[in-house]
């Protein structure tokens, strides 16, 4: 079985996901991680150089691959914007959001300068992240069988949580 973790950048799913596979004793994967490994370079740096289109398509095809694997998968924070991967995802059993507000997410995130998408301005950032949470949050719905906010509780018990529904 695969559980898949969505949710925005900064939402918890590679911290969280790992712990609760390394609990279950499941392997961990990470669509991100994927595309590093098979183009040799960061996210930022493939995002930087070819653009978000080919991104985007490079996280298809690790979609494609890690569907059907034994494991917990972390997605990147926008997998839900194509068709074909909120398909993939629906017909899946077990699809966790890791819900997180815009401020949250801000101060998270804070510390980071790796992240594809967000305006490098500092007082731009939680506007940036408030519209594409607002752009993901129906499109999160419709791929989500369970919902964690992770706003206020500690990763710990995000993973637990995550452990709980994997043996449900």
């Amino acid at each position: 079985m695969t559980l898949w973790l969505v949710g925005m950048m900064g939402s918890g799913k590679t911290t969280a996901g790992k712990m609760a596979a390394s609990h279950l004793s499941v392997p961990f994967r990470d669509t991100d991680q994927a595309v590093v490994e098979r183009m040799g370079c960061s996210v930022a740096q493939l995002w930087g150089s070819l653009g978000e289109a080919a991104f985007r398509d490079m996280e298809k095809v690790a979609l494609v691959s890690l569907a059907g694997s034994e494991g917990i998968v972390a997605t990147g924070g926008g997998v839900v914007l194509d068709a074909e991967n909120r398909r993939i995802l629906t017909e899946s059993e077990k699809v966790v959001w890791l819900e997180a507000s815009p401020t949250v997410l801000e101060l998270r995130l804070a510390s980071t300068v790796d992240r594809p998408g967000l305006v490098s301005s500092q007082d731009r950032t939680l506007e940036c992240l408030s519209e594409l949470a607002e752009q993901r949050s129906s499109l999160y719905t419709e791929v989500a069988t369970h919902r964690i906010s992770t706003d206020s509780i500690d990763v710990a018990v995000v993973a637990r949580e995550i452990e709980d529904i994997w043996k449900t």
